[in-house]
């Protein structure tokens, strides 16, 4: 009889840590057929966007979609899919204001509900799918881009670049550096755009305070960049460590110690570059996609990120995700290529042409011979100028990059952009026109892919009629970009073409109410004075 319930008991426990432990019934593809068996089956779609880095999507998993309850009713009401943010550019880019996790959800015709930040509890989650069910209106009436009438001149009007001067530097937190925001991070824009203009006093002023208190989310074992600071402060840092992060962060501190020369800056890079190396760094020399915030999954990691090396060591190391992709990798290589211009060692150099040619050897997409014949006979007039081109540089005329391995869902506008400005960062390090010919083809292939109808260049294409991505986001952050790379092609090349992708991405960055709509006022600012330049 003993053994008896003891062995029931056993079967009890086992079963409840089962349990415990056990989840939803996920999908792991973002597609039409998710909408199509939402409809068949009466049911909603929850999207679970995650990231495999992020400490708080361990939480969640362990204990909201753990939970029975909240199981139940995903299961009579709901398809659940989860998708990993770093995989799905447009998934990423459409919804990365909300942090992750970000959890949207979407009837069956693909029309958003509701969209939520960060973690959410299991009794608020089970209320919010509950009633969801019971009355499923949208809670949120999306900006309508069809009545915006975007502007009709390619630079800012002086009015407008008043205000987002003002914006800039009203953003600007006085006391402790960075902006005004609960989140403590290094602007790219903001601090680039204070960066060239040290002449100016008050410039100069943001540029060091946030440069100077940034130094704070360095790991002082490992090196390398923490994702941000929380509490309105810079010592409450997120540790987790993203290859975009490093590459932006890398690239600025070479900008500020050329343009300051102060060489706790230049350590600054050295120190983001060593973690690089390091943690990040594929065998063949391609880079990785992010470390792990936490050693054990939900458990935060403050006190292990206390610990210097050795000491973390014997305890184990937070996965790195060995993803590689290739917008991640255009990011990394465009700053080595910085750092090797302010220091001279060729090392940095090496590891960023050595990247390149990985990207370009595994991640480029098989070039079309319609769309380069197309491009040879559309203007009679440059039919000889387009044919020399080719023949000279032995090339074809555009080439684009998947994301990753498996791309089913791409091109995605970020990969070919980034490895775009990684070309031309290469070619103004060494003077190598090879390099600048692959700019060359990258700008094209964004114009062919990407270009929206009236102004600005799209992060994808769609891909589906009904899910999230059916009408796919234009960027301001990737057009700034855009304006960036065509106007310093055109500006070497006098190529019209090139001029017409910096004014159609300029026109959309011009509008009054994309450029106030959020803070990039400053890499707008930038687009502008660098597309001035060219002309």
């Amino acid at each position: 009889m003993r053994k008896k319930i003891s062995l029931l008991l056993a079967v009890f426990v086992l079963s409840s840590c089962l349990n415990a432990f056990a989840e939803p019934a996920w999908k792991n593809t973002w597609s039409e057929k998710v909408f199509e068996d939402a409809k068949t089956e009466n049911k909603f779609v929850i999207l679970d966007l995650e990231a495999i880095w992020c400490h708080w999507c361990h939480v969640m998993k362990s204990t909201t979609y753990a939970d029975l309850q909240v199981q139940k009713v995903l299961e009579e009401h709901y398809i659940p899919v989860r998708i990993d943010q770093d995989s799905r550019p447009d998934l990423a880019n459409k919804y990365k204001s909300y942090g992750w996790p970000a959890t949207i959800v979407f009837n069956s015709k693909g029309e958003e509900i509701v969209k939520r930040s960060g973690y959410i509890s299991p009794d608020d989650m089970k209320l919010l799918l509950e009633k969801i069910v019971q009355n499923p209106s949208p809670e949120d009436t999306p900006l309508d881009f069809s009545k915006i009438k975007f502007s009709n001149k390619p630079y800012l009007s002086n009015e407008l670049k008043s205000q987002l001067l003002k914006m800039h530097r009203d953003s600007f937190d006085e006391q402790l550096g960075g902006l005004k925001l609960a989140q403590k991070f290094l602007d790219r824009d903001s601090v680039e755009y204070s960066i060239s203009k040290l002449n100016d006093k008050k410039e100069k002023d943001m540029a060091v305070k946030t440069l100077n208190a940034a130094l704070k989310l360095i790991d002082p074992a490992w090196g390398g960049v923490y994702q941000y600071s929380t509490m309105s402060g810079w010592d409450y840092p997120h540790f987790e460590k993203l290859a975009t992060i490093q590459g932006e962060y890398l690239r600025i501190y070479s900008l500020a110690y050329k343009a300051a020369n102060d060489e706790k800056y230049l350590k600054g890079a050295f120190d983001i570059h060593k973690y690089i190396n390091n943690f990040l760094k594929d065998k063949d020399g391609a880079f990785y996609t992010s470390q792990d915030a936490d050693l054990v999954e939900g458990e935060h990691g403050g006190e292990y990120y206390k610990l210097n090396d050795e000491e973390r060591r014997k305890l184990g190391i937070p996965r790195v995700d060995k993803h590689i992709y290739s917008s991640q990798n255009g990011v990394i290589i465009s700053a080595l290529a910085n750092l090797f211009i302010v220091s001279s060692d060729t090392n940095y150099l090496d590891e960023a042409e050595k990247a390149a040619r990985w990207i370009v050897k595994n991640r480029a997409i098989q070039p079309s011979i319609k769309n380069t014949l197309k491009w040879i006979f559309s203007d009679m007039d440059v039919f000889l100028e387009r044919m020399k081109w080719m023949l000279t540089n032995q090339a074809w005329v555009e080439r684009g990059f998947h994301h990753g391995e498996n791309d089913p869902a791409g091109p995605f506008l970020n990969d070919t952009l980034n490895m775009g400005k990684a070309f031309l960062a290469l070619y103004e390090a060494t003077d190598d026109y090879r390099w600048f010919v692959k700019a060359e083809q990258a700008a094209r292939f964004i114009r062919r892919n990407f270009e929206a109808p009236i102004a600005g260049f799209a992060t994808s294409k769609s891909s589906c009629e009904m899910c999230a991505v059916r009408n796919p986001d234009i960027l301001t952050e990737e057009n700034i970009e855009i304006v960036r790379l065509a106007s310093k092609l055109y500006k070497k090349t006098k190529n019209e073409e090139y001029k017409f992708i910096a004014e159609h991405a300029m026109k959309y960055l011009a509008t009054p109410e994309i450029a106030t709509r959020s803070i990039v006022e400053s890499g707008v600012l930038i687009a502008d004075e660098e597309l001035k330049a060219a002309l």
